[in-house]
Protein backbone atom coordinates (compact mmCIF):
# COMPACT_ATOMS: atom_id res chain seq x y z
CA UNK A 1 0.00 0.00 0.00
CA UNK A 2 1.74 3.45 -0.93
CA UNK A 3 0.86 6.91 0.54
CA UNK A 4 1.66 10.51 -0.30
CA UNK A 5 2.14 12.41 2.48
CA UNK A 6 2.11 16.15 2.45
CA UNK A 7 3.67 18.87 4.88
CA UNK A 8 0.56 19.60 7.02
CA UNK A 9 -0.42 15.91 6.84
CA UNK A 10 -0.82 13.90 9.90
CA UNK A 11 1.22 10.66 9.72
CA UNK A 12 0.21 9.87 13.16
CA UNK A 13 -3.26 9.49 11.38
CA UNK A 14 -2.05 7.77 8.98
CA UNK A 15 -0.21 4.95 11.47
CA UNK A 16 -3.69 4.67 13.21
CA UNK A 17 -5.46 3.94 9.94
CA UNK A 18 -3.29 1.06 9.19
CA UNK A 19 -4.10 -2.00 10.10
CA UNK A 20 -1.66 -4.74 11.09
CA UNK A 21 -0.65 -7.38 8.46
CA UNK A 22 2.09 -8.51 5.81
CA UNK A 23 1.38 -6.20 3.18
CA UNK A 24 3.94 -3.52 2.79
CA UNK A 25 3.44 0.33 3.49
CA UNK A 26 5.81 2.53 1.55
CA UNK A 27 5.05 6.11 2.43
CA UNK A 28 6.18 9.07 0.25
CA UNK A 29 6.89 12.06 1.75
CA UNK A 30 6.45 15.37 -0.20
CA UNK A 31 9.55 17.76 -0.15
CA UNK A 32 9.01 20.44 2.29
CA UNK A 33 8.72 20.72 6.50
CA UNK A 34 6.69 18.26 7.91
CA UNK A 35 6.06 19.34 11.26
CA UNK A 36 5.05 17.78 14.14
CA UNK A 37 3.03 19.63 17.32
CA UNK A 38 5.28 20.61 20.57
CA UNK A 39 6.65 18.25 22.23
CA UNK A 40 5.21 15.64 19.47
CA UNK A 41 6.28 12.39 18.73
CA UNK A 42 5.17 9.67 16.21
CA UNK A 43 5.00 5.86 17.00
CA UNK A 44 4.95 3.21 14.53
CA UNK A 45 4.10 -0.27 16.10
CA UNK A 46 3.02 -2.69 13.14
CA UNK A 47 4.51 -6.07 11.67
CA UNK A 48 3.86 -4.19 8.12
CA UNK A 49 7.42 -3.98 6.41
CA UNK A 50 7.47 -0.15 6.25
CA UNK A 51 9.68 2.37 3.40
CA UNK A 52 9.52 5.89 4.88
CA UNK A 53 11.34 8.08 1.60
CA UNK A 54 11.33 11.42 0.16
CA UNK A 55 9.76 11.54 -2.97
CA UNK A 56 12.10 13.65 -4.51
CA UNK A 57 15.29 11.73 -3.11
CA UNK A 58 16.52 14.95 -1.72
CA UNK A 59 17.43 14.61 1.89
CA UNK A 60 17.73 18.02 2.62
CA UNK A 61 14.68 19.45 0.91
CA UNK A 62 12.80 17.00 2.95
CA UNK A 63 12.69 17.17 6.89
CA UNK A 64 10.43 15.90 9.52
CA UNK A 65 11.07 18.23 12.75
CA UNK A 66 9.97 18.22 15.98
CA UNK A 67 10.35 18.92 19.20
CA UNK A 68 10.59 16.23 22.15
CA UNK A 69 12.61 14.77 25.12
CA UNK A 70 13.07 13.45 28.55
CA UNK A 71 11.36 16.10 30.35
CA UNK A 72 8.08 15.84 27.99
CA UNK A 73 8.01 12.50 27.94
CA UNK A 74 9.66 9.81 30.11
CA UNK A 75 11.67 6.74 29.02
CA UNK A 76 13.60 5.92 25.85
CA UNK A 77 10.93 4.58 23.55
CA UNK A 78 8.56 8.26 24.25
CA UNK A 79 11.26 10.69 23.65
CA UNK A 80 12.31 10.57 19.86
CA UNK A 81 10.39 12.49 17.07
CA UNK A 82 10.31 9.02 15.37
CA UNK A 83 9.86 5.66 17.30
CA UNK A 84 9.95 2.08 15.63
CA UNK A 85 8.19 -0.35 18.40
CA UNK A 86 8.62 -3.65 19.78
CA UNK A 87 5.82 -5.64 16.94
CA UNK A 88 7.61 -3.67 13.73
CA UNK A 89 9.98 -6.06 11.83
CA UNK A 90 11.73 -4.45 8.79
CA UNK A 91 11.83 -0.46 8.48
CA UNK A 92 13.51 1.09 5.63
CA UNK A 93 14.44 4.93 6.07
CA UNK A 94 15.59 6.71 2.27
CA UNK A 95 16.42 10.36 1.80
CA UNK A 96 15.14 12.47 4.22
CA UNK A 97 15.77 14.33 7.23
CA UNK A 98 15.25 13.66 10.80
CA UNK A 99 15.37 16.41 13.06
CA UNK A 100 15.00 17.04 17.03
CA UNK A 101 15.09 20.90 17.83
CA UNK A 102 15.36 20.22 21.40
CA UNK A 103 17.84 22.77 23.01
CA UNK A 104 19.23 22.22 26.09
CA UNK A 105 18.73 25.50 28.71
CA UNK A 106 20.45 23.82 31.78
CA UNK A 107 22.29 20.43 33.34
CA UNK A 108 21.09 17.19 32.75
CA UNK A 109 20.13 16.38 36.43
CA UNK A 110 18.08 19.81 36.24
CA UNK A 111 16.21 18.66 32.59
CA UNK A 112 15.78 15.75 30.65
CA UNK A 113 18.12 16.44 27.74
CA UNK A 114 17.92 13.49 26.33
CA UNK A 115 16.22 13.93 22.89
CA UNK A 116 16.49 11.63 20.09
CA UNK A 117 15.54 12.15 16.45
CA UNK A 118 15.02 8.27 16.05
CA UNK A 119 14.55 5.27 18.04
CA UNK A 120 14.17 1.97 17.32
CA UNK A 121 12.85 0.12 19.77
CA UNK A 122 12.75 -3.22 18.93
CA UNK A 123 15.06 -5.97 19.66
CA UNK A 124 14.18 -8.89 16.88
CA UNK A 125 13.77 -6.56 13.71
CA UNK A 126 15.98 -4.95 10.68
CA UNK A 127 16.44 -1.08 10.45
CA UNK A 128 18.06 0.01 7.21
CA UNK A 129 18.43 3.70 6.35
CA UNK A 130 20.15 5.07 3.66
CA UNK A 131 21.31 8.62 2.29
CA UNK A 132 19.21 10.08 6.21
CA UNK A 133 19.72 13.29 8.30
CA UNK A 134 19.56 12.57 11.48
CA UNK A 135 19.81 15.83 13.76
CA UNK A 136 19.65 16.24 17.52
CA UNK A 137 21.87 17.00 20.08
CA UNK A 138 21.65 14.16 22.94
CA UNK A 139 20.85 10.76 22.26
CA UNK A 140 20.32 11.50 18.59
CA UNK A 141 19.87 7.68 17.31
CA UNK A 142 18.81 4.86 19.88
CA UNK A 143 18.76 1.91 18.74
CA UNK A 144 18.16 -2.39 19.54
CA UNK A 145 17.98 -5.56 17.06
CA UNK A 146 20.15 -4.97 14.12
CA UNK A 147 20.54 -1.45 12.08
CA UNK A 148 22.23 -0.55 9.04
CA UNK A 149 23.51 3.15 7.97
CA UNK A 150 24.04 3.71 4.57
CA UNK A 151 25.78 7.15 3.54
CA UNK A 152 23.94 8.96 6.76
CA UNK A 153 25.01 11.83 8.35
CA UNK A 154 24.28 12.50 12.18
CA UNK A 155 25.16 15.16 14.91
CA UNK A 156 25.35 15.68 18.44
CA UNK A 157 26.99 16.39 21.11
CA UNK A 158 26.04 13.87 23.82
CA UNK A 159 25.95 9.84 23.22
CA UNK A 160 24.42 10.50 19.78
CA UNK A 161 24.33 7.43 19.21
CA UNK A 162 23.43 4.60 21.51
CA UNK A 163 21.92 1.70 22.30
CA UNK A 164 20.88 -2.27 23.26
CA UNK A 165 21.95 -3.31 19.86
CA UNK A 166 23.20 -6.39 18.71
CA UNK A 167 24.76 -4.80 15.63
CA UNK A 168 24.17 -1.74 14.26
CA UNK A 169 26.72 -1.04 11.13
CA UNK A 170 27.15 2.51 10.02
CA UNK A 171 28.84 2.07 6.81
CA UNK A 172 30.19 6.03 4.78
CA UNK A 173 28.48 7.84 7.10
CA UNK A 174 29.36 11.08 8.22
CA UNK A 175 29.76 11.47 12.28
CA UNK A 176 29.54 14.76 13.56
CA UNK A 177 30.09 16.39 16.67
CA UNK A 178 28.51 20.22 17.20
CA UNK A 179 29.10 22.65 19.83
CA UNK A 180 26.98 22.43 23.33
CA UNK A 181 24.40 25.17 23.26
CA UNK A 182 25.01 25.76 27.11
CA UNK A 183 29.20 26.11 26.45
CA UNK A 184 31.95 24.23 25.23
CA UNK A 185 33.82 23.54 28.37
CA UNK A 186 31.79 20.28 28.65
CA UNK A 187 32.73 17.21 27.08
CA UNK A 188 31.37 15.63 24.13
CA UNK A 189 30.79 11.82 23.65
CA UNK A 190 29.75 10.72 19.56
CA UNK A 191 28.95 7.02 21.30
CA UNK A 192 27.80 5.06 24.46
CA UNK A 193 27.53 1.48 23.32
CA UNK A 194 24.93 -1.05 25.39
CA UNK A 195 25.55 -3.58 22.97
CA UNK A 196 24.04 -7.22 23.67
CA UNK A 197 26.54 -9.67 25.19
CA UNK A 198 29.35 -11.34 22.87
CA UNK A 199 27.60 -9.31 19.75
CA UNK A 200 29.87 -6.49 17.72
CA UNK A 201 27.73 -3.74 18.92
CA UNK A 202 28.69 -0.53 16.75
CA UNK A 203 30.64 -1.43 13.78
CA UNK A 204 31.74 1.53 11.71
CA UNK A 205 32.92 1.04 7.97
CA UNK A 206 34.91 3.88 6.27
CA UNK A 207 32.91 6.55 8.27
CA UNK A 208 34.20 10.27 8.79
CA UNK A 209 33.86 11.75 12.50
CA UNK A 210 33.70 15.32 12.28
CA UNK A 211 33.22 18.18 14.62
CA UNK A 212 32.56 22.01 15.67
CA UNK A 213 35.97 23.69 17.09
CA UNK A 214 34.58 23.71 20.75
CA UNK A 215 38.09 25.73 21.79
CA UNK A 216 41.66 24.46 23.04
CA UNK A 217 40.15 22.80 26.02
CA UNK A 218 37.33 20.78 24.66
CA UNK A 219 37.35 16.67 25.13
CA UNK A 220 36.12 15.14 22.51
CA UNK A 221 35.87 11.46 22.36
CA UNK A 222 34.26 8.59 20.09
CA UNK A 223 33.28 6.36 22.80
CA UNK A 224 32.38 6.24 26.67
CA UNK A 225 31.51 3.60 28.55
CA UNK A 226 27.88 3.39 30.37
CA UNK A 227 29.61 1.32 33.27
CA UNK A 228 27.77 -1.84 34.31
CA UNK A 229 28.86 -3.66 31.81
CA UNK A 230 29.57 -7.75 32.79
CA UNK A 231 30.68 -11.19 31.75
CA UNK A 232 27.32 -12.57 32.38
CA UNK A 233 25.06 -9.19 31.76
CA UNK A 234 22.59 -9.78 28.82
CA UNK A 235 23.66 -6.46 27.61
CA UNK A 236 25.64 -2.99 28.52
CA UNK A 237 28.49 -4.02 26.81
CA UNK A 238 31.22 -1.76 25.26
CA UNK A 239 31.96 -2.82 21.79
CA UNK A 240 32.31 -0.38 19.27
CA UNK A 241 34.77 -1.00 16.21
CA UNK A 242 36.24 1.88 13.63
CA UNK A 243 37.03 0.17 10.27
CA UNK A 244 39.50 2.54 7.90
CA UNK A 245 37.47 5.40 9.36
CA UNK A 246 38.80 8.82 9.12
CA UNK A 247 38.83 10.64 12.69
CA UNK A 248 39.13 14.60 12.56
CA UNK A 249 41.99 15.71 14.95
CA UNK A 250 39.98 17.28 17.30
CA UNK A 251 38.99 14.28 18.94
CA UNK A 252 41.43 12.80 21.85
CA UNK A 253 43.65 10.89 20.67
CA UNK A 254 43.00 8.11 23.20
CA UNK A 255 39.77 8.04 21.10
CA UNK A 256 38.09 5.78 24.22
CA UNK A 257 37.92 7.22 27.66
CA UNK A 258 36.68 5.33 30.83
CA UNK A 259 36.08 9.34 32.68
CA UNK A 260 39.55 9.06 34.54
CA UNK A 261 38.20 5.22 35.56
CA UNK A 262 35.21 6.44 36.90
CA UNK A 263 33.56 4.01 34.84
CA UNK A 264 33.89 0.57 34.56
CA UNK A 265 34.31 -0.85 30.57
CA UNK A 266 33.65 -4.35 29.81
CA UNK A 267 35.00 -6.04 28.06
CA UNK A 268 38.04 -5.02 29.74
CA UNK A 269 40.29 -5.13 25.70
CA UNK A 270 39.29 -4.85 23.21
CA UNK A 271 39.07 -8.01 20.56
CA UNK A 272 38.14 -8.51 16.91
CA UNK A 273 34.12 -9.33 17.57
CA UNK A 274 33.85 -7.58 20.65
CA UNK A 275 34.93 -4.11 22.76
CA UNK A 276 36.59 -0.77 22.04
CA UNK A 277 38.55 -1.50 18.90
CA UNK A 278 40.12 -0.25 15.34
CA UNK A 279 41.73 -0.81 12.39
CA UNK A 280 43.23 1.48 10.28
CA UNK A 281 42.36 4.70 11.51
CA UNK A 282 43.64 7.65 9.60
CA UNK A 283 43.60 11.33 11.24
CA UNK A 284 42.27 14.40 9.29
CA UNK A 285 43.92 17.22 10.03
CA UNK A 286 43.09 21.26 9.63
CA UNK A 287 45.20 21.99 7.00
CA UNK A 288 44.04 19.09 5.28
CA UNK A 289 46.33 16.70 5.79
CA UNK A 290 45.47 12.82 6.14
CA UNK A 291 47.87 10.66 8.76
CA UNK A 292 48.47 7.70 10.40
CA UNK A 293 46.48 7.03 13.86
CA UNK A 294 49.26 6.45 16.42
CA UNK A 295 47.89 3.15 18.17
CA UNK A 296 50.49 3.84 21.30
CA UNK A 297 47.77 6.99 22.40
CA UNK A 298 44.80 4.51 22.19
CA UNK A 299 43.13 4.25 25.24
CA UNK A 300 43.81 1.11 27.48
CA UNK A 301 40.71 -0.47 26.71
CA UNK A 302 40.89 -0.24 23.11
CA UNK A 303 42.34 -2.93 20.90
CA UNK A 304 43.91 -2.77 17.45
CA UNK A 305 42.93 -5.13 15.50
CA UNK A 306 45.15 -7.37 12.46
CA UNK A 307 43.69 -7.64 9.07
CA UNK A 308 42.54 -11.38 10.37
CA UNK A 309 40.33 -9.81 13.00
CA UNK A 310 39.00 -7.42 10.08
CA UNK A 311 37.95 -10.45 8.51
CA UNK A 312 36.38 -12.22 11.15
CA UNK A 313 34.55 -9.42 12.19
CA UNK A 314 33.16 -8.76 8.89
CA UNK A 315 32.14 -12.14 8.33
CA UNK A 316 30.27 -12.06 11.91
CA UNK A 317 28.36 -9.12 10.56
CA UNK A 318 24.67 -9.68 9.64
CA UNK A 319 23.04 -9.17 6.49
CA UNK A 320 20.55 -6.52 5.31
Amino acid sequence: MKYHVKPGDSLAHLFARISPSEEQIHILLADGTHEGLVHNRLFYNLPNPLVIESASGNKESCVLRSENCEAYHKDTENRAVLTFGEQCTTVTLRNFTIENTHVKTCDDASLGNQAEAICFHCQTGNLLCEGMNFISRQDTIHVKGNSFFTNCFVSGDVDFIWGYCDTAVFKNCVLHTRSDNRGNDRPAYVLQSRALNGKPGFVFIQCEFTAENRGKNAKLYIGRSQGTGKPDSVDRWDSIALVNCTVSELYDAALWTDENGTRAVFPEKGSALVGWRQFGTKIAHADGRISDYDSSYQERHGYTMSETDVKELLDALPKK
